[in-house]
């Protein structure tokens, strides 16, 4: 597996991803379809965005995917806390696997390189989104809060 920063090629695979990731998390719920021309250009933004970070894990042959074919992504903003500006930190906005490469670790590598990108950015910490339970097909999620500047 080869995870790298997105790429204009990708936009296609990255949507149908993250649609996938709209349907089984908590969003799916939500009765809108998604512009899909509305999305590829804020995929465009974000690819060149040096505050925005789009990283996709790329199958190689030890996977029964294609060689090349995109198996994952993880997408992530720096911001600044609204009443402490010099506080910047890392928001996870979508981390997916697909379904048939999931409990292999891509979604954790995928994580550590944003991270440590985001350190490379001076950013003090992560808020990102974690399923709870997946009991009855309901996803309970939560917000997590992790610093990582003493690390």
């Amino acid at each position: 597996m080869l995870i790298r920063s997105a790429a204009i090629q990708d936009i296609p695979a990255m949507c149908d991803m993250l649609d996938a990731l709209r349907l089984e998390s908590v969003w799916g719920t939500i009765p809108i379809e998604p512009n899909v021309s509305y999305a590829e250009a804020q995929l465009i933004q974000m690819i060149y965005h040096p505050r925005q970070l789009i990283l996709v894990a790329e199958a190689e042959s030890n996977f029964s995917m294609l060689h090349g074919d995109l198996i994952g992504i993880c997408a992530a903003d720096l911001t600044s806390h609204r009443l402490l500006p010099g506080l910047t930190y890392m928001v996870e906005w979508a981390l997916y696997v697909k379904p048939s490469c999931r409990e292999m670790g891509i979604g954790k590598a995928l994580w550590r390189e944003a991270v440590q990108w985001a350190k490379t950015q001076g950013a003090y910490g992560a808020a990102y989104g974690r399923i709870a339970s997946r009991r009855n097909k309901t996803v309970v999620e939560e917000m997590v809060w992790h610093v990582f500047k003493n690390e």
